[in-house]
């Protein structure tokens, strides 16, 4: 009988902080889809300026966009390793391959940069604490965070690169960004069909 009790207990624990850390997929769901969403270089966007808290100054963009690789890589990576069904584990794979190419892009775009754009080495803060929430996961679990962590990360990405293209300060970012988001929209869209299986 104790040890029945003392069972329950630690299950009902383990669900109450299961529940604390799950995503909030209602946000997500109620967001656009990829397909709904417009680039400025869509003919019908009225508003071309650049969402709140978008950078538009080259350094400050850069960083962002090259932390958000850093992270896509990352966790494509953990995705291969933890993933359950064998959906996430070959957009782990994707992720990992186009993220990468996506990086050395932007270090080529940046080249001819004066000064001289440094980028950083590890993901931003909030994109580590994704990371190490999504190594303790395992199995569906694991699968339910990851592509809801994707969906959250690429459509904020979206959002800076849609703003840098309309309102940012340097060329070559912006043609950068103009490549990337086709890039981004297809991985939001294979992760919208994800959710929904």
């Amino acid at each position: 009988m104790t040890r029945f009790v003392v069972f329950a207990s630690v299950a009902a624990l383990s669900l109450a902080a299961a529940a604390c850390k799950e995503p909030d997929l209602t946000a997500s769901q109620n967001e656009p889809q990829a397909a709904e969403l417009n680039t400025p270089d869509d003919p019908g966007v009225a508003n071309t300026a650049a969402p709140a808290g978008a950078p538009t100054a080259a350094p400050q963009f850069a960083a962002q966009a090259a932390g958000s690789d850093l992270f896509e890589i990352a966790s494509g990576k953990l995705a291969q390793q933890k993933g359950e069904s064998a959906g996430v584990k070959r957009f782990g794979e994707q992720l990992v391959e186009e993220h990468t190419k996506s990086s050395n892009e932007l270090k080529a775009a940046l080249a001819g940069v004066q000064p001289a754009i440094a980028l950083p080495s590890a993901p931003p803060t909030e994109l580590q604490a994704r990371l190490q929430a999504l190594q303790g996961l395992s199995g569906e679990q694991f699968d339910q965070r990851f592509i809801a962590d994707q969906i959250a990360s690429h459509q904020q990405t979206l959002a800076a690169v849609n703003g840098y293209i309309a309102s940012g300060d340097n060329p070559a970012l912006r043609d950068w960004a103009r490549k990337a988001t086709g890039v981004i929209q297809k991985h939001l869209q294979q992760l919208n069909r994800m959710s929904q299986q």
